[in-house]
């Protein structure tokens, strides 16, 4: 990118790019695609007209990712390792950032330290192993941060921070809680010509996101199911964005001896300020979630990297391989089927052994729907009985619950899935209670001759009795 040098990268950017590269990649495809994942797999499907009408309808603020995953899956194809190679490229342009960031305002070792820390954690990993864009607005969130303080020191033009910034909005808008930080940053300097020039450069970048924020404030009720944040979300917090589970008080040492003027300047708001505000702001109304402040994580990597300069070689290197042995675990758990919500690719096995052509699904929530954009192969043949237009809204439109009846009467058999959780905003609930007591209310027209669980709900295939001729 113009802006920033076009010198062969420092050996910790290669050394810290390339291990992010190597840990979020191991095992990409292991993990099963979950309902999130499904709907991003879904719009990167859709034809532009309907992903323009979605948008208009929920889900406007993942817009422009959607957009970038539509070209992901027309170029790569749609299997796990496809949908996930954005998040994979995240983490690793977060820890080559972080590591060229360190370097500049640390040295070379900070870079190296910092970049690594990045690279290691377990937090990164876990969302470069997901169909979503949390990885990528930490890694632009460290690019926007590494061309601010380009700007700062060389004094050149803030036209590509802007530009990194806008698309970090654009991904999403709960990453401009970098701005606030920014500006910290800009006013410890002292400098009101700088002051200046940076509002100029934010305000041009906020005013895109500003439209999208228009356009996604009246569809916030999908976020409705957040809860205010407790004590034990704020310890998980910290202890994420601390690299490394059990490395916290460590963490806090180092940040506290590595204390470094401009390093301390740059990295301190960008830690701080972002998850305070959101979590004062959910006091309010709840919108914290700690994906929402994942691109913190490099400022607390900068921050630990400074204090491990301050040891030697001797010292150092033993505590990032501690960090590294300590992360090992979680890593390994991120990768199993339990850390999901759910997993789809177990339902749509049952579904695409136990089916024959003719039968019917029914999902209990509509919004379980979205499950067959995960593994879309599994459901081919089958008839989504209650669908009406099945293409229309995220999840599809279905029939009036009064023709629910008349839509079954032709049903030999039907396989009914039924997801654990409740959507926490459901205004099909009275539906949804419909179609459960049509099929496991009714002995005398249907048996349930099959049961099947996977991570997250359970299958039940219903016949009709007596036999359908």
């Amino acid at each position: 990118m113009p802006g920033l040098s076009h010198r062969t990268p420092a050996p910790a950017v290669v050394i810290s790019a390339l291990s992010a590269l190597v840990i979020a990649g191991v095992g990409l495809d292991r993990p099963a695609l979950w309902r999130d994942e499904a709907v991003t797999a879904g719009m990167a499907r859709r034809d532009l007209g309907s992903f323009g009408s979605v948008l208009g309808e929920i889900d406007a603020v993942h817009g422009l990712y959607y957009l970038l995953m539509k070209g992901v899956v027309a170029l790569f194809g749609d299997g796990e390792a496809a949908l996930r190679a954005p998040s994979v490229l995240g983490a690793v342009l977060a820890a080559g950032a972080t590591a060229e960031l360190g370097r500049r305002l640390g040295g070379a070792r900070t870079g190296l330290f910092a970049g690594l820390l990045v690279a290691l954690a377990p937090a990164l990993s876990r969302y470069a192993q997901e169909a979503r864009q949390y990885t990528l607005t930490a890694g632009l969130a460290a690019l926007a941060t590494l061309l601010l303080v380009r700007a700062l020191r060389d004094r050149c033009h803030l036209r590509w921070y802007g530009v990194a910034l806008a698309l970090l909005g654009l991904l999403h808008l709960f990453a401009l809680l970098l701005v606030p930080a920014h500006l910290a940053t800009v006013l410890l300097r002292r400098d009101r010509a700088l002051l200046r020039r940076w509002a100029a450069a934010a305000a041009a970048a906020l005013a895109p996101c500003a439209a999208l924020a228009v356009v996604a404030l009246p569809q916030s009720y999908q976020v409705s199911w957040i809860e205010r944040p407790d004590a034990a979300a704020v310890t998980e917090m910290l202890d994420s964005l601390a690299g490394t589970p059990g490395f916290f008080a460590f963490t806090v040492v180092l940040v506290l001896l590595g204390r470094n003027g401009e390093l301390w300047r740059t990295a301190a708001p960008w830690m701080v300020l972002p998850p305070l505000l959101l979590l004062v702001l959910s006091l309010w109304n709840p919108f914290y979630v700690f994906r929402y402040v994942l691109f913190c994580l490099p400022a607390v990597a900068l921050l630990t990297a400074a204090g491990l300069d301050r040891l030697r070689w001797s010292a150092g290197l033993p505590v990032l391989l501690a960090a590294a042995l300590l992360a090992l675990p979680a890593h390994q758990r991120m990768r199993q089927p339990s850390e999901r919500a759910d997993d789809l690719r177990e339902l749509a096995r049952i579904v695409r052994t136990e089916s024959r052509p003719g039968d019917a699904v029914v999902f209990h929530y509509t919004s379980s729907r979205r499950a067959m954009s995960a593994y879309p192969d599994a459901y081919t043949g089958l008839d989504d009985v209650l669908a009406v237009r099945p293409g229309q809204g995220l999840d599809g439109l279905e029939a009036p619950s009064e023709q629910f009846a008349g839509r079954l009467a032709g049903v030999r058999r039907v396989f009914y899935v039924h997801h654990s959780r409740e959507p926490a905003a459901n205004p099909f609930a009275d539906a949804d209670a419909l179609k459960e007591s049509l099929l496991r209310s009714s002995p005398a027209t249907w048996t349930r001759t099959g049961r099947w669980l996977f991570k997250g709900g359970s299958v039940h295939l219903y016949e009709r009795r007596p036999p359908f001729t």
